[in-house]
């Protein structure tokens, strides 16, 4: 890594919105902000995503950067808070993600429920089914058999970030269908078959 000087450097320069000096920033502490989230998370994509949202915080915040002393400690400051803020709201949605499937996995005991499933299911299928071939496939390997975007992306022969994109798109389009086409009971339990 190096020197703290070039750092401070760096930071006056993004202050002023230079991006040269903030792809230098991301270039040299992604790699160890991204292993430090993957270790915490136990996600590849999460901790993509937080890395992201980690630099994204640095450059909304760049007038702050040219009070910055120590360059190193501001940005483990920041990765340590953002990455506890997200493990928080991870823990929380798990607990609450988990409460309602149990509800619907005890639901699914009587005949009515049994109908709202099956319903939830074939629009789901139909929302999947109207995505293009490269969404689908990105979708279907990705949620349907659990692989993750490096994965998907050998088998696609595509690039993860690719992957990442066409099933953000994906994701995005399958829930549009199902708020214009579901009644909220089903569309929950659709959004839950989404999220397995």
């Amino acid at each position: 890594m190096q020197d703290r000087s070039l750092h401070k450097e760096w930071f006056k320069l993004i202050a002023g919105g230079d991006e040269t000096a903030f792809r230098n920033l991301f270039d040299t502490y992604w790699e160890h902000l991204y292993s430090v989230a993957l270790m915490l998370t136990k996600s590849e994509a999460l901790a993509e995503d937080i890395v992201q949202e980690i630099f994204l915080k640095i450059w909304n915040k760049r007038e702050e950067l040219p009070e910055v002393e120590k360059p190193d400690s501001y940005l483990f400051i920041i990765a340590r808070n953002h990455i506890y803020n997200v493990l928080k709201q991870q823990q929380r949605e798990e607990q609450y993600n988990k409460h309602i499937i149990d509800w619907f996995e005890g639901a699914r005991e009587n005949p009515e429920s049994e109908l709202l499933f099956k319903e939830s299911s074939e629009l789901l299928n139909k929302a999947v089914a109207n995505l293009s071939t490269q969404q689908r496939a990105v979708y279907q390997l990705a949620r349907e058999q659990g692989l993750s975007y490096n994965e998907v992306a050998a088998q696609l022969n595509i690039s993860p970030n690719t992957v990442k994109n066409h099933l953000t798109i994906a994701l995005k389009y399958i829930r549009e269908y199902l708020r214009h086409h579901a009644s909220p009971t089903v569309m929950i339990i659709a959004l839950l078959e989404t999220m397995k």
